[in-house]
């Protein structure tokens, strides 16, 4: 997954795009802590509400768990996805019916098909700890995805979906460019391969995202990666008619930064997960929007 240290020499490179401009830049807003992660989430990388309720998950190479999370952070249960296997979990979405969880992650540039799995809200709130809840699966690839030249050395990465009228967004991660390539996905379409519909200049690498149907926004999660430094972000990207309008998307940086990995709307506020890094301990956070 994404920076495991801050040691590592890592400069993006803010250039070429064929990206769509415009777009304006905010101010800071603040991350309210609701409480501490602690094990079994090592890796916290996805987040989606049912109602109240907190789901998350952890990335790779830490199994087909769903893990759901009380209001301050601590684990209630966890949900085996019967048939799952954790290659490299990233994201989650949800709508009303469904929890979808990406096996997406793609740090070498060289995985070509990558994962959806769908599972009902109504198993996962039946299901007792431990347990194991049916889930579908399909698998799609990007049929538009560049040469790689090496580990994260390239933009063919992904860690962030959104549920949205009924499809799948997903936008990559950007390595070498430091934007994102915004694709749909049919959930329940096996063998689908999917084209890029724009490009956004996200300025960093993306991380998560949501959408609030209510609100017709979009939310994007991301970070600045430097030798020295790093700076999480939002872009807020207004939504009309099915469509995202890239030109009145906002960027806001949030603080404390660190390694947010997951965000997910709860009302008109954003829930975020971080991930413990040299930045900080792993923890859940909430941003109150206004």
């Amino acid at each position: 997954m994404v920076y495991r240290s801050l040691a590592v020499s890592a400069i993006l490179l803010l250039t070429g795009c064929a990206a769509l401009p415009g777009a304006g830049h905010e101010g800071y807003l603040s991350v309210e802590t609701l409480g501490f992660l602690g094990e079994p989430i090592v890796e916290t990388s996805g987040l989606a509400l049912d109602g109240e309720s907190i789901w998350t998950l952890n990335d790779s190479g830490n199994g087909p768990w769903v893990y759901k999370l009380s209001p301050t952070g601590n684990l209630e249960k966890r949900v085996r996805l019967e048939g799952g296997v954790n290659i490299d979990w990233e994201s989650m979405a949800a709508d009303e019916s469904s929890l979808f969880v990406a096996d997406c992650g793609n740090n070498s540039g060289r995985r070509e098909w990558l994962e959806l799995y769908t599972v009902s809200w109504d198993a996962l709130r039946r299901a007792a700890g431990e347990s194991e809840v049916p889930a579908s699966r399909i698998e799609f690839r990007l049929s538009d995805a560049a040469p790689v030249l090496g580990a994260h050395a390239h933009d063919n990465d992904c860690e962030a979906i959104a549920a949205v009228d009924g499809k799948i967004w997903m936008l990559t991660k950007g390595w070498q460019s430091s934007t994102s390539r915004l694709y749909t996905i049919v959930p329940d379409m096996d063998g689908q391969s999917v084209v890029s519909q724009e490009t956004w200049p996200v300025e960093g690498l993306t991380t998560g995202m949501d959408y609030s149907p209510r609100r017709n926004e979009l939310v994007v999660l991301g970070y600045t990666y430097g030798r020295l430094n790093s700076d999480t972000f939002i872009w807020r990207v207004p939504v009309s008619q099915g469509r995202p309008k890239w030109v009145e998307a906002r960027r806001y940086m949030l603080w404390p930064s660190g390694q947010w990995e997951a965000i997910a709307w709860r009302g008109d506020d954003l829930l975020l997960t971080r991930e413990s890094s040299l930045l900080g301990e792993a923890r859940l956070g909430l941003v109150r929007l206004q």
